[in-house]
This record gives structure tokens, sequence and C-alpha cells, in this order.
């Protein structure tokens, strides 16, 4: 028993001193909650939409240091079968939050099927942020 705990105080502290050093960012957006811990980090999530025209978005958390900056940008990939150009990347939100500040996003973009991508770009901050989105069965 004395062996486990000493090894759980190394663990702790090792955990600490990396994270005082280099920040954590641990989480899967849409599956987990994303814990960030002073880190510099830029987080991408595309979410394609085939079936559907329009795409809902929520992102919600609490800013406990530094800036995090939500994008979404929308791009209309190139359509052999109907024969339509491809339209570039263009940004259809972008919001600044910083310390003290909570993340309350719940947008429906309706932007037309296409590729959507999230990005959150986090400047030495640190919070829990939760990303949700549909399941890919209703894209």
């Amino acid at each position: 028993m004395r062996d486990i705990i000493i090894f759980l105080l190394i663990l702790t502290g090792i955990f600490f001193a990396i994270g005082e050093w280099r920040g954590w960012y641990l989480g899967i957006p849409n599956q987990t909650p994303i814990f960030l811990y002073k880190n510099d980090h830029v987080a991408r999530t595309p979410i394609r939409t085939i079936t559907r025209d329009d795409m809902p978005i929520a992102v919600s958390g609490q800013v406990r240091r530094g800036t995090v900056r939500v994008q979404v940008l929308f791009e209309s990939p190139a359509s052999f079968q109907t024969g339509a150009a491809p339209e570039p990347q263009r940004e259809v939100f972008d919001q600044t939050f910083t310390r003290g500040q909570r993340l309350g996003i719940d947008e429906v973009f309706r932007e037309g099927r296409g590729i959507y991508t999230v990005v959150m770009t986090y400047a030495d901050a640190s919070g829990t942020f939760r990303i949700d989105y549909p399941v890919s069965s209703q894209l």
C-alpha cells in the first residue's frame, strides 16, 4: 500500500511539473470534454455534411486563463456528379473570449452542404471546453 501511495505522489508531481512547464491539452471534440491547462494550441475539427443543408454547433466552457478564439469556416468542395466548382474556404463565425468569460455558443449555420471546420485557437489558455455537433449518421 505504501508503494502505491509513493507511486501516485510521484506521478502527481510529474503531472504538475509538466503542466507548469509545457501545459496540457486533453480531450477529443464531440466525444469528451477538452481540458486545457496553460497551453497554446490550435484544434481544427472538420465536419462534412452530405444529407443536410445546415450545421448546428454548440461550444461551451469557461476561460480561466488566457484567450480562446472560436472560428467556424465553410467550404464547398467540387462535385463531379453535379459539375459544381469548388468554393474557397470562408469564415462564417469568429469570436474571441478572454479570462473570466463563459463560452455559450449555440448556433445553426445554414451555408449548405459542404465542409464546416471548427477552429479553436488557445493562447496561454486554461479551462474546460466542450464542442457538440450532430453525430455522423445525421450529417
